[in-house]
């Protein structure tokens, strides 16, 4: 069922709903700005109002996905089904194995799974923004610490708001770390090869 669990959660993760909400919009999210599916480039092209929305929705799908997972193999199916769902983002059969960010799920996919670590992670996330002035910074440090924290957790014992605190939360961090890394460190300053997109003005028949 663990197959199975993981198998659900990268179906629902690769929904591409962001590019749906993108079309309802009227913008193109694949085609304009820096092309990539997820609530910054939303942002960037057409306004606060579709990045909130493409956010929500892809919190939404990955909490829809550990609840699916926790049916399938309770707490081990809700972290694969977690797992399988930042995947489905990250590298989306229906992009062709491109995809977003992973952000927005991830949001999703700790709510349910380790909701007590949701805001200290998303205050080291915007501390690292305002330190930083790179998404791709932060995204990294964020990263980071949720790795560090689900060791803390493992030692201590410390209660989750969900799974039970052990091994099953360095799994979904350091699961959760590695396919998400990548883009990230893509996208930083730190890689070397970083260009920031111009953003692309919203159109006058966009809301």
């Amino acid at each position: 069922m663990i197959v199975v669990a993981l198998l659900v959660g990268y179906l629902v993760g690769s929904v591409p709903t962001a590019g749906m909400l993108g079309l309802m919009w009227g913008v193109d999210l694949r085609g304009e700005g820096t092309g990539n599916p997820g609530a910054a480039n939303a942002l960037r092209t057409a306004g606060a109002w579709l990045a909130l929305s493409v956010l929500v929705v892809e919190a939404i799908k990955g909490y829809a996905a550990v609840t699916a997972g926790a049916w399938l193999g309770d707490e081990t199916g809700a972290v694969a089904a977690g797992l399988g769902a930042v995947a489905g983002n990250v590298y989306n059969v229906w992009y062709r194995f491109g995809g977003g960010k992973g952000l927005g799920i991830s949001l999703g996919v700790l709510a349910g799974v380790w909701p007590i670590v949701l805001l200290p992670t998303l205050g080291v996330l915007v501390v690292a923004v305002l330190i930083s002035r790179s998404s791709g910074i932060a995204s990294l440090a964020a990263i980071g610490a949720l790795v560090a924290s689900s060791l803390v957790w493992m030692v201590n014992v410390w209660p989750t708001g969900g799974v039970a605190p052990g091994a099953l939360l360095v799994v979904l961090a350091m699961g959760m770390g590695s396919l998400l890394f990548w883009k990230h460190w893509r996208d930083s300053p730190l890689s070397g090869s970083h260009h920031p997109a111009s953003p692309s003005p919203a159109s006058p028949g966009r809301r």
